[in-house]
Order: structure tokens, then sequence, then C-alpha cells
């Protein structure tokens, strides 16, 4: 449970808060909120996968819920998605100040 914790004060919550400041701006992106997480998927859960199969790091079970898929913690999943959505959210934001200047 420690790392849905860190989840929520580390990637939650920055997001949610900037998607309370800049809705109105980044809702006109779903395709590319939508192509950066599948993207994210894609490369991010083979990688774990490996990487937890032949021992390289593993998810000490007193840290999450025990929900697994394909060898992976729920949490993981959660924490590839979320931190795609907080990356390309601020990426988005720092375009438009960029260009606003």
């Amino acid at each position: 449970m420690r790392y849905l914790f860190w989840l929520a004060v580390f990637s939650w919550l920055p997001t949610v808060l900037i998607w309370l400041k800049y809705y109105q701006k980044l809702r006109r992106y779903p395709q590319t909120f939508l192509y950066s997480v599948l993207a994210a998927l894609l490369i991010s859960v083979p990688w774990d996968i490996i990487a937890v199969n032949q021992g390289i790091w593993r998810f000490p079970l007193q840290n999450v819920t025990g929900i697994n898929f394909l060898s992976l913690p729920l949490e993981e999943y959660l924490f590839i998605i979320f931190e795609t959505v907080f990356a390309v959210s601020l990426t988005l934001m720092l375009k438009m100040y960029v260009r606003s200047k």
C-alpha cells in the first residue's frame, strides 16, 4: 500500500493540480494524451515484465495491493499512466507558455 500513497503524493496530486488550473487548455489534446499513454504502456510494460522475471527488480508484497496482471502490480500500471499524463500536461503547458512569450 505504500506504493499507492507514493503515487497519490508525487503523481496524482501534481497532475490534478495542473488539470484544475489548465483544464480548458489541456482538454484540447485528447489524442496527444491517448497516444502518449499507449506508447508509454507499450514500452514500459514489457520492460518491467522482463526486469521482474529476471530478478532485476521486484515489488515487495508489503508495498503493493497484491492485484497483479502479467506479473506486475496494479500500481505499476497506474504509475506509467499517471506519470505520462503528468509529463504530457507539463510539457503542453510549458509549450504554451513559451509560445506566449
